[in-house]
């Protein structure tokens, strides 16, 4: 049997993950990664860990990966040991820490081994877990404030038992009714706001005539709000396109005699004609030039360059994707002012440009 005491909290949550279910042993990276809490190097390297120790083989390439398991683990309770990777897919799923989840594991573990009772100490889930105790109370008083598990104390023989009990189903359905009543009615409170914003700033950049009074700037807000507030997003685009060519290009609005906005906004014929909706799909469709992506092309590379005239040839034996994260392990760190979609489509693209012809994957 695997001497699973060498196996570290993060490998054994991987593999436990790929016992669970025959259907897991086909995720990618980034889905394992998004189920276990964890980033999606990290998933590669303990993949890479688990297939060294000759406890997983991987078989295919990227899109097509599959895992397969080497050894033979009994779900056999062995006190003190990690014995069951009875990580079920409930506790997988819990926004929880590694060390928690593997707590309520054992929990459950010792539930199943000793009459649906776990009377396990702190010292003992210590030990299992390689942790301090200090670390494990701290653990269990935040799961019970959460929750996850209630603790009962009894006297026995003038002894204090605990007994823990898993209280899961109930947590599940009480998250699931305040993300229902509560994250909604916050999203759309936040896209209100700023679609408000957008209108506000709109009726800001109108220029104001000369000698226009406070009173006369409030009635023309009042009447021209609730219109501009009618607007979908490509209408308002459109205003605002519209307001800055006039002040760009009519020579009546550089010399100050410019309409009040309610007038403007009604006056379709003149200001909203075919020929201005023209110039502004003209100006919507301009391609644009993004110093950004000008800027990471130049980085890439450099960086690349520096990157495959440092490593050895048998790095081509990975495919573009594996490539990529070797990379991002070394110079991540400079490229976090960027977008990962921008960084991700160049970069591969640069890889596939330095892959010798005859490596082709």
């Amino acid at each position: 049997m695997l001497a699973l005491e060498d196996l570290n909290l993060t490998e054994k949550l991987v593999l436990s993950y790929f016992l669970l279910n025959e259907k897991n042993l086909k995720d990618n990276n980034v889905v394992i990664a998004n189920r276990l809490s964890l980033t999606k190097i990290t998933v590669r390297q303990i993949i890479f860990k688990l297939k060294s120790k000759k406890i997983i083989e991987v078989i295919g390439g990227y899109s097509d990966r599959r895992i397969k398991i080497l050894i033979n683990i009994k779900m056999k309770f062995e006190k003190a040991k990690f014995n069951g990777f009875n990580l079920d897919d409930d506790i997988l799923k819990l926004d929880l820490n590694m060390t928690k989840k593997f707590i309520l594991a054992e929990i459950r573990s010792l539930m199943s081994s000793k009459n649906a009772k776990c009377t396990a100490s702190n010292l003992h889930i210590a030990n299992l877990l390689k942790l301090k105790e200090r670390a494990i109370q701290t653990a269990l008083f935040e799961l019970e404030n959460g929750g996850f598990i209630k603790r009962s104390f009894v006297n026995v023989k003038g002894k204090t038992e605990r007994t823990i009990i898993l209280n899961l189903n109930s947590t599940k359905e009480e998250a699931k009714k305040v993300e229902v009543e509560a994250t909604p009615p916050k999203e759309v409170k936040e896209v209100e706001k700023i679609y408000n914003d957008e209108v506000l700033s709109i009726f800001e950049s109108f220029p104001k005539r000369p000698i226009m009074s406070e009173l006369k700037i409030e009635e023309q807000k009042s009447l021209c709000l609730p219109i501009l507030q009618s607007k979908s997003k490509e209408e308002l685009d459109f205003i605002k396109f519209v307001i800055d060519f006039n002040v760009k290009n009519n020579e009546s609005w550089k010399a100050g005699f410019m309409p009040y906005m309610y007038k403007f906004l009604c006056d379709k014929k003149k200001y909203f004609n075919e020929a201005i909706k023209s110039e502004f799909y003209k100006f919507k469709n301009r391609p644009k030039v993004n110093a950004n992506l000008q800027l990471l092309n130049l980085q890439l590379e450099r960086d690349l360059f520096t990157f495959f005239s440092e490593i050895e040839e048998s790095v081509w034996e990975l495919s573009d994707v594996d490539i990529l994260e070797e990379f991002k392990n070394r110079y991540i760190l400079g490229y976090v002012k960027f977008n990962d979609d921008d960084f991700n489509k160049m970069a591969l693209e640069m890889i596939k440009e330095y892959r010798p012809r005859t490596l082709n994957l």
